[in-house]
């Protein structure tokens, strides 16, 4: 079995990811403002005015939640370098450089979450690093999405 070549693909913000947020947030306004609607808030008193003040802060700080995670999403490379081939151990490996650092930290562990064909969403985890979420896309270099889907499947082999 022939292990897929090496490659260094770039992470950056996913378009993907901050259109599921805004699609949610618009949703969930959406039913918000219904139920205010056919709640008639103001004939129900006190409680209906705290629930009505709480389902807005609510939906207000998860926009704030999803705005901040996707503005603040991981940028960087992500690294595969196949193994040394036969006789030669399994020094397969995967690294990860954040674009604010120049030193590659060593990843002990690389998941596809969800593959979705055209974006894949990852959790690596390493030394140091601790357990960060990725969407990939493969918009970010097209010419290498086959051989970065080729590296995640045989990471896991």
């Amino acid at each position: 079995m022939h292990s897929a070549p090496p490659v260094v693909y770039p992470v950056g913000r996913c378009a993907f990811q901050g259109w599921v947020f805004a699609v949610l947030g618009g949703l969930s306004a959406s039913v918000g403002s219904l139920f205010l609607i056919e709640s008639d808030v103001q004939f129900q008193g006190l409680w209906g005015w705290i629930t009505c003040s709480a389902g807005i802060l609510a939906w207000l700080v998860w926009m704030a939640w999803a705005f901040l995670s996707w503005n603040r999403s991981p940028e960087g490379a992500l690294h595969w370098s196949p193994g040394g081939g036969q006789g030669m151990g399994d020094a397969s490996s995967w690294l990860w450089t954040d674009r604010a650092s120049a030193e590659p930290l060593v990843l002990s562990d690389v998941e596809r979450v969800l593959d979705l064909q055209g974006r894949v969403l990852l959790r690596i985890a390493g030394p140091g690093l601790g357990q960060r979420w990725l969407w990939v896309e493969q918009s970010g270099y097209p010419e290498r999405w086959r051989d970065l889907r080729r590296a995640l499947v045989s990471s896991r082999a």
